[in-house]
């Protein structure tokens, strides 16, 4: 067995006396999802029909130790209904599994339990046949994939030694709900997609999706993360911020995911309960202004000077940002942070590329919620998109309807 294996086992020991031997093993977390479970398995298994490897599905039931009778009669009835359907939805080279993670401690219940259940045991399972390469998607319960999911994943993986991915997706902007959900999804999924383009914009350089419904990661890569975090929101932006500065992670767009555009109040934020807020509210979904990252692209530009800055210098460095990112940087942590990267640094070159161990995606939402807390109004996501666009491709956009302007943000992305 690979040491990776072992060394993680040895923390998070598995009880599995069983397991399937697949080339790919999807998780899926599964909590009051009658509506949509069997739309999301058979996408997945017209999906697995398009490749020649084979797939696993692990479907995690999981509720808390507080949960009321009525759930957990709901899970256990879902859980007996699926398990009557095996026979129907299962093939030679598509398997489904079903993990029980119940009665989970009030603190730890929730999303990031059970996707951790979930993809431990598929790295477990890749451990018995020391397989340190076996891929691992995540994907919600509420979702469907076009055909080509699988072989455009494997593609990736097997083409290009990458060790992560997020795959492209798009939220349903029609269908069962009513026009006030989907008004209210195209505007958060704008901002999403806003916020990607703008830390590009801004040469962040670990400006990836992080949705926990839409990524893949080798074995080897969640091992080296340490595995997933048990948080009841946001463990897929812890997660995969572990797995992003490796640089071996790519975004895959030649295939789709699409998830649900229902309201939720399942988790504390995300998706859901931004829709929930929207449609409650009525109003536009307030963004990030565009200029903290007019302030952070400047920053980036000058950055290496640091590298030859002493700290008596610092005061005269700060000088030539804008005082938002100055105030940021004097009242934060920064300088104090940055001090062990450079004086470890041989070279300017080094430093280049241990800048942002510091300056990473976790310092850059501290940032943002310092800037916006003291100097910055956020901003409707419609304006500020139309704002990034035309400064990034100096082009006057000619948009009414938020749907139009997020077509183009997807194609932005296509692209």
């Amino acid at each position: 067995m690979d040491k990776l294996f072992t060394k993680y086992f040895k923390k998070h020991p598995q009880h599995h006396s069983l397991y399937k031997e697949s080339d790919i093993k999807v998780v899926v977390p599964v909590y009051l999802e009658e509506d949509d479970l069997f739309d999301m398995l058979k996408s997945l298994k017209e999906a697995s029909r398009q490749t020649s490897d084979t797939i696993e599905v692990i479907l995690v039931f999981n509720y808390a130790e507080t949960a009321t009778e009525d759930i957990i009669k709901r899970q256990m009835a879902l859980w007996e209904l699926t398990e009557q359907r095996l026979a129907v939805l299962q093939t030679p080279n598509f398997e489904i599994t079903l993990l029980k993670d119940f009665n989970v401690a009030r603190k730890h219940a929730g999303v990031g339990h059970a996707r951790k259940a979930g993809m431990d045991y598929a790295a477990f399972s890749f451990s018995k046949v020391n397989n340190i390469k076996g891929i691992i998607t995540s994907i919600d319960a509420d979702c469907v994939v076009e055909e080509n999911y699988f072989s455009a994943i494997t593609s990736y993986f097997k083409r290009d030694n990458v060790e992560g991915c997020n795959i492209y997706f798009e939220h349903p902007l029609e269908g069962e709900f009513s026009d006030a959900i989907y008004t209210a999804i195209a505007e958060y999924e704008l901002h999403l997609r806003y916020y990607a383009q703008a830390l590009r914009f801004a040469n962040f350089p670990f400006a990836f999706h992080t949705v926990g419904s839409c990524f893949a990661v080798s074995a080897e890569a969640y091992l080296k993360a340490g595995g997933m975090p048990r948080k009841q929101a946001g463990e897929d932006f812890y997660f995969l911020q572990k797995v992003i500065p490796g640089g071996k992670f790519v975004e895959i767009n030649e295939t789709t995911v699409k998830p649900s555009s229902r309201p939720s109040d399942r988790v504390p934020f995300g998706t859901g309960p931004s829709i929930n807020a929207l449609v409650s509210d009525g109003g536009e979904y307030q963004t990030y202004n565009l200029q903290a990252f007019v302030d952070l692209r400047a920053f980036f530009e000058v950055k290496d000077q640091l590298y030859c800055v002493t700290e008596s210098e610092i005061e005269d460095f700060t000088h030539q940002l804008s005082g938002r990112m100055r105030s940021y940087l004097v009242n934060s942590d920064f300088f104090i942070a940055l001090k062990p990267i450079k004086d470890n640094c041989s070279s300017l070159e080094v430093f280049k590329r241990r800048f942002f161990e510091v300056f990473n995606a976790f310092r850059v939402v501290k940032y943002l919620n310092y800037v916006h807390a003291h100097f910055l109004e956020k901003t409707p996501v419609f304006d500020a998109s139309v704002h990034l666009y035309e400064l990034q491709y100096n082009e006057t956009l000619d948009v009414f309807e938020t749907k139009e302007l997020l077509d183009i943000y997807r194609k932005l992305e296509k692209a």
